[in-house]
């Protein structure tokens, strides 16, 4: 009798587990996911600001809503999710202000990926505007394929269908590309 009772516990445990294995795997809120711990970040900041400096110089400001940090990976990359404003300090004590909805930075190749209303405004307050815009920090070039436009300080326009430059814009070449040019007499 203690065998067919022991017996009967076992297959009652094992339909209990069964049952909860079932279950677990048919609840909705569970269903299909399983934890990919490449898909969690390592760090998540909220409200961010970073600064750098450069020779005692205040350089760059950075603010950002959320900062999702995956350098963990083989691949490592910062996200910004709900975008970035980047100030940033030349060394005549001008600003340029580049705002963007969304903000990757891939740390091995140190390109950035600033999407979604990205406008850059310049010390001397030009104004680039464009829904896609890389940059790549150790070459200082930034370039995008798809249409951007310019205002000068003076008021002149270019508009374009993508462009290459340098981060200075003193180097700039563009694709297929129509202004307005303000002239002095």
């Amino acid at each position: 009798m203690a065998k067919s009772v022991n017996k009967i516990m076992k297959n009652i445990a094992a339909i209990f587990i069964v049952a909860m294995f079932f279950y677990a795997c048919s609840s909705k809120e569970n269903s299909g996911k399983f934890i990919n711990f490449k898909d969690v970040a390592q760090g998540v900041g909220k409200e961010v600001v970073m600064k750098q400096t450069d020779s005692g110089r205040l350089a760059v400001v950075l603010k950002a809503a959320v900062l999702k940090d995956y350098t963990h990976l083989n691949f490592p990359y910062a996200e910004f999710p709900n975008g970035i404003e980047l100030t940033v300090f030349d060394e005549k004590g001008g600003t340029s202000v580049v705002l963007a909805d969304y903000a990757i930075q891939y740390k091995k190749t140190n390109l950035i990926d600033l999407r979604g209303n990205v406008k850059i405004t310049t010390a001397d307050s030009s104004v680039l505007k464009a829904p896609q815009l890389y940059w790549n920090q150790r070459l200082k070039w930034a370039f995008t394929d798809f249409s951007y436009s310019i205002t000068a300080k003076d008021g002149s326009i270019n508009k374009g269908d993508g462009f290459d430059a340098n981060q200075k814009f003193t180097i700039f070449k563009s694709r297929r590309n129509k202004g307005q040019q303000i002239l002095k007499d």
